[in-house]
């Protein structure tokens, strides 16, 4: 092969490779989303009270967290998508708290927290500012926990209670009370307020565990910016009269007997009278009955009613109420049979006995 020639078989192969470099595409480059773990949000308040000036919520992880990545929040009102309040956070800390702008409460309104990393959202809750300002519904007075309730406290008391309802108030938010007289604060006491919206009972007693002097009082209850007072007086009142006296109306059972002795207890008590008995007479001891008690005795033979006597009582608090069966001028004898009688007293049981009337045998002959 001649010189000439081998020099124009190299340069045609460097010209060609020189075109197959020049010419040749790159292969494009994969860009690879990072897989991120689940959050959850459990517990995350749906609306919080007008008052709040903070939003405390506990994203929950679910997988492994790289440390490397970033976690911002964003605050925004929904209506109107205006950025409020930014700020980092990351799964070490636990709680994600989203401060208010200035440490001020959010005019009323719904509102959105976004957490995201880069470009991609992880988590989005919404919740509202309640427009319900903070408000006891209702103020009494309690001699103890449970009741009763009570428009003044008696004298000897040592202790109260004010018993409350309430609303529109941030959990946790602290309720002050205050009972003062003439003679200046007779105690305090402080509770926390679980819910928005409960009851709740606050308690008063001196500190030396004395009784409370008569007179008037007032108490005060600070809630939130605003306060409530409950004015009552602690001992009877002397221009209002006594309370009408109660009586426990109770009976011994019924008795029957032929007759009774001067002191209405009964003689030759039965339950079965002969042929010829003229009168049956029933009764019983009764203690505390009230004056003028209205009483009433209902009378049955063989079922059949046939006799009704009532009246009213007119003796002490204790006593025999009693009434009696007889025949008649033309029967002067009690008819055979089976009889019933019921005493009824007002405000008691009714109490009922029986007795028999044995009919006539005549002699065998």
């Amino acid at each position: 092969m001649t010189l000439r020639l081998w020099v124009g078989v190299c340069l045609a192969v460097l010209l060609f490779s020189g075109c197959s470099v020049i010419s040749a595409t790159p292969s494009p480059t994969a860009t690879l989303t990072p897989v991120l773990p689940e959050l959850d949000m459990p517990g995350a308040p749906e609306s919080l009270c007008r008052e709040a000036t903070q939003l405390r919520l506990t994203p929950l992880l679910r997988g492994s967290w790289n440390l490397d990545n970033s976690t911002n929040w964003h605050l925004t009102a929904v209506e109107s998508g205006t950025s409020l309040a930014t700020g980092e956070w990351l799964p070490l800390q636990r709680d994600l708290l989203i401060p208010f702008p200035d440490g001020q409460p959010l005019p009323t309104g719904k509102y959105r927290v976004v957490l995201e990393t880069g470009a991609q959202a992880l988590l989005t809750h919404t919740f509202t500012i309640l427009a319900d300002k903070p408000e006891l519904l209702d103020l009494q007075l309690a001699l103890s926990p449970v009741g009763p309730v009570v428009a003044r406290v008696p004298d000897g008391a040592r202790v109260f209670y004010i018993q409350l309802r309430y609303a529109g108030v941030c959990p946790g938010a602290p309720l002050w009370l205050s009972v003062s007289n003439d003679l200046g604060v007779i105690c305090t006491h402080s509770l926390t307020l679980p819910e928005m919206a409960g009851e709740a009972l606050a308690v008063c007693h001196r500190a030396d565990g004395d009784f409370f002097a008569p007179g008037s009082y007032r108490a005060i209850l600070t809630l939130a910016s605003g306060s409530w007072t409950l004015d009552f007086k602690v001992g009877e009142d002397p221009t209002l009269p006594p309370p009408p006296p109660t009586y426990a109306t109770h009976c011994e059972p019924l008795f029957v007997a032929a007759a009774l002795d001067p002191q209405y207890q009964p003689l030759l008590p039965n339950d079965r009278f002969q042929w010829y008995t003229q009168a049956v007479y029933v009764g019983a001891t009764c203690h505390e009955l009230p004056p003028a008690v209205p009483w009433s005795v209902l009378w049955y033979r063989q079922g059949a009613l046939v006799r009704e006597s009532e009246g009213l009582w007119d003796g002490g608090l204790t006593g025999v109420v009693w009434d009696s069966y007889g025949g008649s001028p033309e029967a002067p004898f009690l008819r055979s049979g089976t009889y019933s009688a019921t005493l009824a007293i007002s405000g008691t049981a009714c109490l009922t006995t029986t007795f028999r009337v044995i009919p006539y045998t005549p002699p065998a002959p």
